[in-house]
Formats: C-alpha cells, sequence, structure tokens
C-alpha cells in the first residue's frame, strides 16, 4: 500500500514540482541571483513572510489559551470560530481591511497574511495544551498561582506555536494574490512569487518554475528547524490521560474574556462584518434600503457564481477522496519511524507541494502535462483535483500523524500477532478511534482545494471556478456582488469545521 500511496503522490505532487527541483539540485536557479533585483525580491518575501508569521503567533497562542484552557463566558464559542478565518479566501480579508481602512502596500499584506493565517499557531498551541500534562499544571497552580500556570501554559504551547508560524510562514511566502491586490490599490510592490508568476505572463514557463527553487529552498529550512525543535522541546503528558481542568480567571475573567473576543474580532469578525456591510453599500443617490441592495447582491451573486461554485465543490469533494485514500498510509509511515533526522526529513520531503509557491506548482503543471500525449487528461476536469489533492495532502497527512501517535503501539502489535492484514491494522486499529479527525482532514483538503487561486488562475481546466470568478469581479470593482460571492463561499468553506464540532459535541454528550 506504501507503493500505491507513492505512486498517487507522485503523479499528484511530486512530478509539478519537478521543474523546480530539477533547478535546485543542479544549482541553475541560484545564479539568478546575483541579479540585485531578484535578490532584493526574494529578501523583501522572506521579511515580509516573517513579519506575518510572528503577527500570526502573537494572535494565535494567546488565542489558543483564552479559547481552550481557561474558564470564560464564550470560550467554547471562540474555540468553534478559531478555524474560520484559515478557511477564508485570504483575498476576502484583505479586502474587507482595504475597505475599512484605505490600507495598501507591504504592510498591509503583512497585516492582512497574518490574520488571514492566525490559526495554524492557535489550532496547533491549543492541541499541544490538551496534552499539557495535568499533575504539572496542578503543581505550578499550588506552588506560584494563576500566574505560575500561565507562564506554564505559555512554555507548554510554544514549540507547536513555531511550528504553526512555520505553517504559517510557508503559505505566506508563497502567496501571489493578496500582494498582487494591494499593489494594484495602492503602492506598487512585488514579491518573489510574482517572479514566477511573470514566467507565465511572458511565456516562459521553464524560466518561472526555476524561478521557484530559492524559496522551496528557504521554506523547507525553516519546516525543518521547527520540526527539530517540535521533537526536542516538546512536552507531552507522558502517559498520564487525566482530563485538564481549565483555570478559573478570578476577578480577570470579564477583561480577559473581552480579550479573546478582541482578538477574534481583529482575526475574523470585523472583516466578516464589513464584508457584509458591503453587499448592500452604494451611494447616497443608489435606489432602495441597504437590506433592498444586499438582498439583490446576493441573488446576482447565486445566479452568476452557482456553476463556478459548483465545479470549485466537485474539485474540492475529488480531491478529499483522493485523500482519504492516500493520507492514512503516508501517516502511518511517518509514525511507524522513530522521531529523528530520517523522519524529519521525510516529513519535509512531504511537505515539498506546501513548500514551492502555488504559482510554480502551476507553471510545473503545465510544463508537464500540456503535450500531446497527455493533452486530453491535461484538458480534463479530473486534473485540478489530483493537483489540488497533492499539493494539500501534506496537511491531513500531518494532522492524521498527530493523531495515530496517541494509539497505543502494543495494541497494533497484538493486532499483528493475531494475523490482521496491513489494511486491518490501518484503518481499524490505529484509525479506528480517530475515524471523525480522517475526514475532517479529508474535508480540510477539500476546503483548501476550493479557495486555491493562483493555481486555479494558471492551469486551464481549473479557471470554471468560484475562486477564480470572486478574483475578477474584485478587479473590476463590483464591490456588491464581491462581498455576497465571497460570503457564500466562506460560508460553504466553514460547514465541515461546522459539522465537526456538531459531531464531536454529540459524541462527547453520549459519553
Amino acid at each position: 500500500m506504501l507503493v500505491f500511496a507513492a505512486a498517487i503522490t507522485l503523479v499528484a505532487a511530486w512530478l509539478p514540482l519537478w521543474p523546480s527541483l530539477s533547478s535546485l539540485l543542479d544549482l541553475s536557479a541560484f545564479t539568478n541571483l546575483a541579479d540585485p533585483r531578484l535578490c532584493g525580491l526574494l529578501m523583501r518575501t522572506i521579511w515580509l513572510s516573517t513579519c506575518a508569521a510572528a503577527l500570526s503567533a502573537a494572535c494565535g497562542l494567546p488565542l489558543a489559551i483564552l479559547a481552550t484552557r481557561l474558564r470564560l463566558p464564550g470560550a467554547a464559542i471562540c474555540a468553534l470560530l478559531l478555524p474560520l478565518p484559515l478557511l477564508l479566501p485570504p483575498l476576502l480579508i484583505a479586502q474587507a481591511w482595504h475597505g475599512m481602512f484605505g490600507i495598501d502596500g507591504p504592510w498591509a499584506a503583512v497585516f492582512t497574511l497574518g490574520l488571514s493565517c492566525a490559526p495554524f499557531p492557535a489550532l496547533l498551541a491549543a492541541r499541544a495544551l490538551e496534552r499539557q500534562a495535568a499533575s504539572a499544571h496542578e503543581s505550578a497552580l499550588l506552588s506560584g498561582g494563576r500566574k505560575l500556570a500561565l507562564e506554564q501554559m505559555v512554555r507548554t504551547a510554544l514549540p507547536a506555536t513555531a511550528l504553526g508560524a512555520a505553517l504559517a510562514f510557508l503559505f505566506i511566502a508563497s502567496d501571489f494574490a493578496v500582494p498582487d491586490y494591494f499593489a494594484a490599490v495602492g503602492d506598487k510592490f512585488s514579491v518573489y512569487a510574482a517572479e514566477v508568476f511573470n514566467g507565465w505572463r511572458s511565456e516562459q514557463l521553464g524560466v518561472g518554475a526555476a524561478a521557484a527553487a530559492p524559496l522551496v529552498l528557504v521554506a523547507g529550512l525553516v519546516l525543518y528547524w521547527c520540526l527539530w525543535l517540535r521533537d526536542t522541546h516538546s512536552g507531552t503528558d507522558g502517559g498520564n490521560h487525566r482530563a485538564l481542568s481549565k483555570l478559573d480567571c478570578g476577578r480577570g475573567k470579564l477583561p480577559l474574556s473581552l480579550l479573546a473576543w478582541s482578538l477574534l474580532a481583529v482575526v475574523l469578525l470585523a472583516p466578516l462584518a464589513r464584508i457584509l456591510f458591503e453587499t448592500g453599500a452604494a451611494g447616497p443617490n443608489a435606489d432602495g434600503d441597504w437590506m433592498t441592495r444586499s438582498t439583490a447582491s446576493f441573488n446576482h451573486a447565486l445566479e452568476r457564481g452557482r456553476e463556478d461554485l459548483a465545479r470549485s465543490l466537485r474539485t474540492g469533494a475529488a480531491a478529499g477522496l483522493i485523500t482519504l485514500m492516500v493520507a492514512p498510509i503516508w501517516a502511518h509511515f511517518i509514525v511507524k519511524l522513530p522521531a529523528g533526522r530520517l523522519s524529519r526529513w521525510l516529513q519535509v520531503l512531504i511537505a515539498l507541494p506546501l513548500l514551492a509557491p502555488a504559482v510554480g506548482t502551476g507553471l510545473g503543471t503545465i510544463l508537464i502535462w500540456n503535450n500531446p500525449m497527455t493533452y486530453r487528461f491535461y484538458d480534463s476536469w479530473m486534473l485540478p483535483p489530483l493537483i489540488m489533492a497533492g499539493r494539500f495532502m501534506p496537511i491531513a497527512i500531518f494532522l492524521l500523524a498527530e493523531r495515530m501517535k496517541r494509539t497505543p503501539p502494543s495494541q497494533i502489535d497484538a493486532a499483528a500477532i493475531c494475523g490482521a492484514p496491513y489494511w486491518q491494522q490501518l484503518f481499524r486499529y490505529q484509525l479506528g478511534p480517530y475515524r471523525s479527525a480522517w475526514f475532517l482532514s479529508a474535508a480540510l483538503v477539500a476546503v483548501f482545494s476550493i479557495r486555491e487561486l493562483d493555481l486555479a488562475v494558471l492551469i486551464p481546466a481549473a479557471n470554471p471556478s468560484a475562486a477564480v470568478r470572486y478574483y475578477n469581479a474584485l478587479h473590476f470593482a463590483r464591490d456588491g456582488f464581491v462581498a455576497a460571492f465571497g460570503l457564500m463561499i466562506a460560508l460553504v468553506l466553514f460547514l465541515p469545521v461546522a459539522l465537526h464540532s456538531l459531531w464531536n459535541g454529540l459524541n462527547q454528550n453520549k459519553s
């Protein structure tokens, strides 16, 4: 089964990266960095991504503690809404903040991308806090009170927060659309992903794909460092599975609750409110009231965008189905490896599709598949879900690996001794207790596939999609339609997380 998973991954993930990786292996991509302009673009991208990732960590860590470890009013709702900014198209958040304050330029991109990626460190920090040793937390609370207990929470969550910030760095460094938007509406600036995209504009696809190699190397080193940090500094419960009680905040309950909702407002609620306002916003001489115009915008968005949204849903569902079959096999293989250098390098190898800019993957897809032998497949609806699954499957693999590590090895050994076949060991004994996480991982890949823009712009078969229609309408300043269509996309993307939370809540109530 590992051979099957490797074959699918080879076709879906690694083949489109070959034009970039080949230039990385023979070092030809680095000769162009002698050009001061290209070197400056790379340094600016690293600076922008570092600042935005730091902002995501600065917002995500407090949100994780406030929403999951403190006894505060509305904390459960905060925890439910925490993943939503990650599922929204970053362009929607960019549009909202530009509409509210008119921000533009590179700092606007830092602010927007940092907020949209805040769930990465927040969710990983929350997961680390769930596995905090109950005895250590209680000892800190008894010996140093709430202050020491909070300090220990921060120390426990820091390695996971760093890993989340690294994931944010990967997504931000490869983003082309948000910097392009802020450069279009204000001060002109460029990032390294734009140089890769220019290879498509100038019809020099090989040059553009090769230009992505330095960014892949930088992202790979960042990810390896964070994996090392996780392996060497993460604290676990050491086999103590007692549930942690939430910390009572005493008089600080209301101020801390206000802080949690303020952070959530900046990360999520304020942009959504602004987008909702824009569905009916108009000049003083416009006909009708806000409600009438907003309703018309939603009707218009549904009429003009439903076919593109349906095609995006089909692409996401197919990508999720591929993930359901392949991701558990890779996750099981990672779990079987002892923690160390080999395991970390394998995870970096698996994460390669995320390390490369999406525009570089798109150019590689064109170079690999756009030829007389494979053109029919290249031009069919089947190519986009394959490439999307290959790009976002590492997210599912890492999520499942984290869950599978909780299964006692003795349980798997007993199944093997009893003669259980591999597929039964994997899907029944290893993955069985975490079946909801299995479906959630596929749903996340589907969500990221639906909101993916950079790849959809480049691959002709993926052009008729919700993300591309949203992007085109945004650049043609169709504000009411853009806002309504963006909210429709946001609702569709949030449904898998909402259903997963509802399912977990029902299971907890039954138990």
